[in-house]
């Protein structure tokens, strides 16, 4: 008998079981990560959310339909909590379009015309509340603001209106975030 190549086949067999072993826990390591979910941060009674039509305090035409569409939409993208009607809910977000202001960012000067805007920015400020329907009391109320530049002038592809999309997103984004770190 070659015990010398016995030997050398056990060990062989060792660095291939200590190698399966460290495949299994790194897999096993990583898996945990693939049901991670923001779910543990929120309060643990809370499954799901109503959110009404915004109120809106502004001249700008339908904007609360568009500002709750938006928001809604990113609530069901992100998969946080359920939205549902507000008779059955657990949770409500309020909200209220306070204000649309647009203000001059960029002058240009010519000869021709003089001074001109080149560039506005646009800023919507909204002020919402999510509500605790279960223990009937507000879990936090805050203003968000979200902006936005555009091209008054038409010459750009950055008009008014994907300013204000952006600017709506961009508090959309804010308040998941506030839901999910700030409760």
């Amino acid at each position: 008998m070659d015990f010398s190549n016995i030997k050398y086949q056990i060990s062989n067999i060792k660095y291939q079981i200590v190698g399966i072993i460290l495949v299994v826990f790194m897999l096993s390591s990583n898996s945990a990560c693939w049901y991670y979910s923001f779910r543990g941060t929120l309060p643990p009674h809370i499954k799901n959310v109503a959110i009404p039509i915004f109120k809106d305090k502004t001249a700008e035409f339908n904007i609360q339909q568009v500002v709750t569409d938006q928001i809604r939409l990113g609530f069901i993208q992100e998969n946080i909590l359920k939205l549902i009607e507000e008779d059955n809910c657990h949770s409500i977000l309020y909200g209220t379009v306070l204000s649309i202001q647009d203000r001059p960012l960029v002058f240009t000067e010519s000869e021709e015309t003089g001074e001109a805007v080149k560039e506005y920015r646009v800023t919507v400020k909204v002020e919402v509340e999510w509500f605790d329907k279960i223990n009937n009391k507000p879990i936090f109320k805050k203003q968000f603001t979200g902006y936005s530049e555009y091209d008054p002038t038409g010459a750009t592809d950055r008009d008014r209106e994907t300013a204000l999309e952006e600017s709506i997103l961009q508090i959309t984004e804010d308040i998941i975030n506030s839901i999910l770190s700030g409760w």
